[in-house]
This record gives C-alpha cells, sequence and structure tokens, in this order.
C-alpha cells in the first residue's frame, strides 16, 4: 500500500490530470519465458453511444493517458533480488520512476486494441520488455564495470561448457526458515553454492549483457525442443544440473552443489559464461 500511495504521488508530480483510474478494469501476467509481462485494461463505453472509431479511440486514448501510472502498478510486485521487489525500490528512489516510465514508453508494444464481445467495452493488450535496453530490468543495472566472478584453484573435472541449465521445478530447502519453498523467478537472481558461497549476483555479470538479457533466463519446459529457443543463449553443450536449496526474503536464489560450483569456478572459460549470463532456469509454470 506505501508503494501505491508514493506511485500515485509521483504520478501527481509528474502532472497527471487524473490520477483515479479506476473506470479502468486492468490485469497482467508475466511471462517470465518470454521475458515479457502483458497488460489487458479494458475501459467501458456509454451503451448510448454508437460503436463507432471515434468512440474506440476516445477509449483508446483515456487507456493512454493512464498507460505509465498503470505498467507501475503491474510491476510493484515483481522481484528485483531476493530482498527488494520493484515496489521496494520505487519507495526508495523517486528518480527510478521517471527512469522506468520511460523505458516502459521506449519498450511497449501494443499487441491488440478492439471492442470487448459483449461490445460494452474497449480491450488493448500491452507487451512490455522484462529485458532488453527498454526492458524492465536495465533500469536496476548501475554498474560500468563488472566485479570478477570468484576464482577456485585448484582441480576440478570438468571441461569447457557453452551455457549452465538448473532444474529448478518443486520445492526446496530454504536456507535459514526451516521450510520448504519453491523458487521464484527475478530481474537479478543470486546463485551460491551448498555453504552460502557467492558464486554469481548481478553486479559480476557484464553490464551489457544484463541490460541484453539478465542474468538468467527461465523456461518452463525442459524439453529439447522448448530448449532450442535458447540456444543462442546456453549453446549446444551446456552444464545441467540441479538446484540443492532456495535462498532469500523473496526466495529468487538458488544454491548449488559444491561439485558444480567447482566445475564453473575453476575454469576461466566457465566464469566467461556466468559473467555474460547464459544461464537457463527451468521453473514451475505459473498457476492459472
Amino acid at each position: 500500500m506505501k508503494s501505491l500511495l508514493l506511485l500515485a504521488a509521483l504520478w501527481l508530480a509528474a502532472g497527471s490530470a487524473n490520477a483515479d483510474f479506476d473506470e479502468l478494469t486492468r490485469s497482467h501476467r508475466l511471462l517470465w519465458d518470454q521475458g515479457a509481462l502483458l497488460l489487458e485494461v479494458r475501459k467501458a463505453v456509454d451503451p448510448a453511444a454508437p460503436l463507432s472509431p471515434a468512440t474506440r479511440f476516445q477509449a483508446e486514448q483515456r487507456i493512454e493517458e493512464a498507460l505509465a501510472y498503470l505498467y507501475m502498478e503491474a510491476v510493484q510486485d515483481v522481484p528485483v533480488d531476493s530482498h527488494d521487489s520493484v515496489g521496494d525500490r520505487l519507495a526508495a528512489s523517486g528518480a527510478l520512476f521517471r527512469a522506468l516510465s520511460e523505458r516502459a514508453a521506449g519498450g511497449v508494444w501494443r499487441e491488440s486494441a478492439a471492442f470487448a464481445r459483449d461490445l460494452h467495452a474497449v480491450v488493448v493488450v500491452y507487451r512490455f520488455p522484462l529485458f532488453g535496453e527498454q526492458g524492465l530490468a536495465a533500469s536496476f543495472v548501475q554498474h560500468e564495470r563488472a566485479f570478477p566472478v570468484p576464482r577456485l584453484l585448484g582441480f576440478a573435472p570438468a571441461r569447457s561448457f557453452t551455457g549452465l541449465v538448473i532444474l529448478a521445478r518443486g520445492e526446496f530447502p530454504s536456507h535459514g526458515k526451516n521450510l520448504r519453498e519453491r523458487i521464484r523467478p527475478a530481474l537479478l537472481p543470486r546463485l551460491y553454492d551448498e555453504d552460502l558461497n557467492l558464486v554469481l549476483s548481478a553486479e559480476m555479470c557484464d553490464p551489457q549483457a544484463l541490460r541484453k538479457w539478465g542474468v538468467a533466463a527461465y523456461a518452463y519446459s525442459g524439453e529439447e525442443a522448448a530448449l532450442q529457443a535458447f540456444q543462442d543463449r546456453i549453446g549446444t553443450t551446456p552444464l545441467r544440473t540441479m538446484a540443492r536449496g532456495v535462498f532469500g526474503r523473496n526466495a529468487t536464489d538458488i544454491l548449488l552443489s559444491t561439485e558444480v560450483a567447482r566445475q564453473l569456478l575453476t575454469r576461466q572459460h566457465n566464469r566467461d559464461l556466468l559473467r555474460e549470463g547464459k544461464i537457463l532456469i527451468l521453473i514451475d509454470p505459473p498457476e492459472r
């Protein structure tokens, strides 16, 4: 609630003539496997008004006026990392509102606009990217030079991989919580080993790679045909492993086995693939 009140205040400060958009019905879906957010907005029309292009245009204009506010409302609960949501970051930084608004305006794609089947409303569907230069995650990339990925000395039986695929379906032991949780997708997740030594964070990733596609991609299917869509990211010979646990307030960070961590961190090539975000995480599909 605090975040939404701040959002309304920021919207008014930005010069909106009317921050009351209660007449607009909206819903949204996060498509992590597509790296996108879908926002559907409905504006009721006067039943007595003619079903003309002008009527539809007026409804669409009202929706467009509200779009930045509705987008901010939709992304409030998106996890940035294991500690913060987008709403948490907005509450701490008014400047972030403008940055997110500008990127949203530059990246939005209107998928459809039409009268509803009952002809009582105009329905517009928008697609916003989570990644890319105009994506949601780009505003949270603050560094220009990456910290080094940890290097482990010694020998580990490993070869050079083209990427990393983590099976993270089901519930896992949650470090420090004495319970089991499902791993939640996030814009900037972290990887740890079983002793909670940090393997990878966003600050260790190349900033250009982060803006391009984030720390990791997410998918709901591990079928080979489905993985083909991510081949440009994980290549043809990725290291495949299973998550060993989950960590963080938002349950977004993944614990890898110590053996896998050593395979990744003892070879420069494998440290580079981490730095470049060549990671795919297989998670449970969202509940309908």
